[in-house]
């Protein structure tokens, strides 16, 4: 590319209702529909130096997004709406299905190469972000003249949409051949399928007349061209994610607006009610069929949010064993740090002291924890708290469009891990406010700007001030952890377990504070991440030969890795799934006690002994019985603990697992 990247941000009403979409908002997704709320509270502040921000005026910058780095780039990164590669060029785009490759601690499928197409006549193209979703992307590309023509992605989809925005071409690598009503062109060993009703072909260019759309496609192996052309109706638009609860179940649907019939690839745990006769793509989650068909479907059970266990039948010797113990790690906990997430994951831990002590009848004790947890979280409660001091407090950062928090960490200030940081906040404030309703009003005011942050959004005259379900991705079901996702390889998330920690966060806040619709939006997120945790990271069922562990530590849009950012250790990678146990991971790991006996092997000689070897070892006690009683034995010896965790609360864990009959 020849590094010509100015946004373009000239494109005019008209022709956005060319591409059937509107960009008010740039979210198309009913699941939540951010409420208008009132971001002058917070001090604005400009904290991350993007390298830019390409995206039309009234689009939230797509932080979180498996397209990201679409905007927020200023290399041409591939992205990957499932099961494809795409990747922007200074003069168009590639596309390919990618080949997966298998080794001991990954398995691959990133972006090679693939059919290179040129839109124009070859000059160099401005890109900018026009429209999103959770799920779909669309990008304009303009030359020198002005608009040139509208590219929509969408997970789900295996298809490229192209609508010119004027008269243009398209240029190919060799001339497509004419099959019915559209053309067919072998790449390398891919047959590509190109629908583009109105069009004409010369050679190995395709003329695309104003207002038309082409639909670019590479179709499985095993399928017939004839058949996928007769498949492809009118192009996508976007995707539009509803939720419902419904007999225990907890059910996603993902409708592909501005068409009745095209092709749809679920993605692993969901169906389709079309009919799956075009053929299998070889993906790093599996083979996935090709469907015909608009609508997508997941139905996981409902995980309710939780944050106390039920003591009932606890022996009077383990109740007085914690309880002491309790005591002793309520008096060494130490000043709470003044970063979003160290500080959350601190206050959190204070929460949970505070519902083990009520969980043990101590009266006095939790009262002394919930005063310390008031004392810590106070200071965080003033949206204004920013104007006149340096730590715990918020800003607003008005180009990313990102509530911040002053001091950063991990790259907060980009929005990586927001989810993380935030659910502790929201976990803390809503055990608070449980223990004191009095002080909800207080709590309100920046809480509902975390959980506007990461699940509601927020509305505003200008389009959406925050995006709503800035991390989560309906179509994989869980959360994307990088911000402006500036890799090769995608967007990714490590920790699946401090992801259902945050959405369990956010749902014991909605229950406080009496925010029904937060809350059920909340127990969705909580319910579908908590089945990816189990079914894509610890119990993955289709990891093919050559890969040699029973986990998946890091789920990339393009690979899944055996490793972690921060350590190559095996307890690590394993612990990393699990912090911070508690009440809620009772609900959704332990189900298959011979997968977590074979998890905890996997992690080696060094599974309990390593970093964050503590929460393995709490994690192995659901292998059965005996486990349970070796952990609570080891539990009692040990002395060092996770920062989010402490000595009472890893045995009280092991005496719920022990209740519970594990």
């Amino acid at each position: 590319m020849s590094g010509i990247r100015r946004m373009f941000v000239l494109l005019t009403a008209a022709a956005l209702a060319l591409s059937g979409c509107t960009a008010a908002g740039g979210t198309a997704s009913p699941a939540v529909t951010p409420p208008s709320l009132d971001l002058g509270t917070l001090p604005v502040e400009r904290v991350a130096e993007p390298g830019t921000v390409a995206v039309a005026a009234d689009v939230a910058p797509p932080t979180n997004r498996w397209y990201s780095s679409l905007a927020f780039s200023t290399d041409d990164l591939p992205v990957y709406p499932f099961p494809l590669a795409f990747a922007p060029t200074g003069t168009g785009f590639s596309v390919e299905v990618p080949a997966v490759t298998v080794d001991e601690a990954t398995i691959g499928a990133s972006f090679t190469g693939g059919l290179e197409i040129t839109l124009g006549d070859g000059q160099d193209l401005t890109r900018t972000v026009v429209r999103t979703d959770p799920v779909s992307v669309t990008i304009a590309y303009a030359d020198e003249a002005g608009a040139l023509a509208l590219v929509t992605l969408a997970e789900g989809s295996p298809i490229v949409t192209i609508r010119a925005m004027r008269d243009t071409t398209l240029t190919l690598p060799a001339p497509p051949e004419a099959l019915g009503d559209g053309w067919q062109l072998a790449h390398g060993e891919r047959t590509f399928v190109l629908s583009a009703p109105n069009t004409v072909a010369a050679g190995s260019t395709v003329t695309l007349y104003e207002g038309d759309a082409a639909q670019l496609a590479p179709i499985p192996e095993d399928a017939a061209a004839a058949d996928w052309l007769d498949a492809m109706g009118d192009p996508v638009a976007g995707v539009e994610a509803t939720s419902a609860e419904q007999e225990g179940a907890s059910i996603t649907t993902l409708q592909y607006t501005g068409t009745a019939d095209t092709v749809v690839v679920p993605f692993p745990g969901m169906t389709t009610a079309g009919t799956c006769d075009l053929g299998m793509f070889e993906t790093p989650y599996g083979t996935v069929s090709a469907c015909r068909g608009a609508e997508l479907t997941r139905s996981v059970p409902v995980v309710a949010p939780a944050s106390r266990y039920d003591f009932d039948g606890l022996d009077d010797a383990t109740r007085t064993r914690i309880r002491t113990q309790l005591e002793a790690d309520v008096t060494a906990t130490g000043p709470l740090p003044a970063d979003t997430y160290f500080a959350g994951k601190a206050l959190a831990r204070l929460a949970s002291m505070y519902e083990l002590a009520v969980a043990l009848g101590a009266t006095d004790l939790a009262e002394q924890i919930i005063d310390r947890l008031d004392d810590e979280l106070t200071p965080w409660l003033d949206p204004a708290g920013c104007k006149t001091r340096a730590e715990r407090c918020f800003v607003y950062d008005d180009r990313l469009r990102l509530v911040v928090g002053k001091v950063v960490g991990f790259g907060s200030e980009e929005g990586n891990d927001h989810h993380f940081h935030y659910g502790y906040f929201l976990e803390a404030a809503g055990i608070l406010a449980q223990a004191r309703p009095e002080r909800i009003d207080d709590l309100r005011p920046v809480m509902t700007l975390l959980a506007a942050d990461i699940v509601t959004g927020a509305a505003g005259t200008a389009g959406a001030q925050l995006p709503a379900l800035r991390t989560f991705d309906p179509y994989r079901g869980h959360s994307w952890a990088s911000g402006l996702s500036p890799f090769a390889d995608g967007n990714n998330q490590e920790s699946s377990s401090e992801a259902v920690a945050a959405w369990n966060g956010a749902a014991l806040w909605a229950q406080s504070a009496g925010d029904a619709e937060l809350l059920q939006q909340a127990t969705w997120l909580l319910s579908t991440e908590a089945d990816a945790a189990r079914t894509l990271w610890l119990e993955p069922e289709t990891l093919p030969a050559g890969y040699a562990h029973t986990i998946v530590s890091m789920n990339w849009s393009s690979k899944r890795d055996y490793a972690t950012w921060f350590s190559a250790e095996s307890s690590a990678i394993l612990g990393i799934q699990l912090l911070p146990l508690g009440p809620v991971s009772l609900e959704y790991l332990g189900a298959d006690p011979d997968r977590v006996a074979k998890n905890v092997a996997d992690a080696g000689a060094t599974a309990f002994t390593g970093a964050l070897g503590d929460y393995v070892q709490g994690y192995s006690a659901l292998a059965g019985a005996e486990a349970a009683s070796a952990a609570a034995e080891a539990l009692a010896d040990r002395t060092e603990f996770d920062d989010g965790w402490s000595k009472a609360l890893a045995e009280a864990w092991v005496a719920a697992v022990q209740l519970r009959g594990w």
